[in-house]
Formats: C-alpha cells, structure tokens, sequence
C-alpha cells in the first residue's frame, strides 16, 4: 500500500463521495425530501430525484442508496448496494445535475442483472429525470379539462 504524504490525497479517495463530482447521502431528512421528488422506475431499481437549496451547501450532486430488508438479508443487500455504488462512481459525470439529490432504490432483480444492464438503466433514468423535470414545473397547477360556460 502506498502511503500518501499529509495534505496530499489520491483521487480515488479524495473527498467523503462517490467520486468528485458526486456525494454521498447519509442523513435521513435528505432520503426523506427526495422521496418527495421526481421518480423514474426501472427493472433493478427506481431512481428519486429532487433539486434541493443549495444557499450554503456545497452545488455537488448527492447520491444515496436504499435496499430495504424485503430484498433479501444483509449479505444480499450489501452485494446489490455495491454493485449500484459502482455504478454511480462509473457513470458520466454529466448526467448528474448539481445541486440535486439522487435516491437509488434497489430491487432485487439488481443482484442477478448484469452491470452493463445496471450502467445502462442508471442512465437512461438520469436522462429521463431530468428531461421530465424541464417540460412541466411540479409548482404549476394542473390545467382545468373543463370549460367555464
């Protein structure tokens, strides 16, 4: 193992995140907002997305991870929750809006997919988030059907 020099830090483990450009979440309120987001459902996983207020914090994209009990027992869902870090860490940094918060909700066909599979359904949800978020804003209200007469 090569030691690193104090100060100095390599970039596989520079910062707390994923990689540079995307963070990890880890407090329950951020897992909560973003459940309240934008969804997008896939085979291996449902992919929930919010923007959040970024006043003070940090405008890096922030990526947390959910494999609830139901999937399977601990040495199951710390596999697929391994398999979908990498995932992220692969994936293309331009597909993560800063300022946003990402929640990947692992089902359990993620242990048996292949990590091509994963790769590509991460990013066909990252565009198709994204893209639903810019035609329609979630603060418009829904238009009426009927008419007034």
């Amino acid at each position: 193992m090569i030691r690193q020099q104090d100060g100095q830090s390599s970039d596989a483990h520079a910062g707390s995140g994923v990689r540079l450009g995307v963070l990890r979440l880890k407090k329950r309120v951020d897992f909560v907002a973003a459940a309240k987001g934008r969804r997008q459902h896939q085979r291996n996983f449902v992919l929930q997305a919010r923007e959040r207020d970024s006043t003070l914090e940090d405008d890096l994209a922030r990526v947390g991870f959910t494999v609830t009990k139901k999937v399977g027992k601990a040495v199951v869902r710390n596999r697929i929750r391994r398999r979908l870090r990498e995932a992220v860490r692969l994936a293309d940094e331009s597909l993560f809006k800063t300022g946003c918060d990402y929640v990947v909700a692992a089902r359990r066909e993620a242990l048996t997919a292949s990590f091509d599979e994963l790769r590509g359904e991460l990013g066909r949800a990252l565009k198709k988030i994204h893209r639903a978020g810019d035609s329609r804003s979630p603060a418009a209200p829904a238009a009426d059907s009927k008419q007034d007469l």
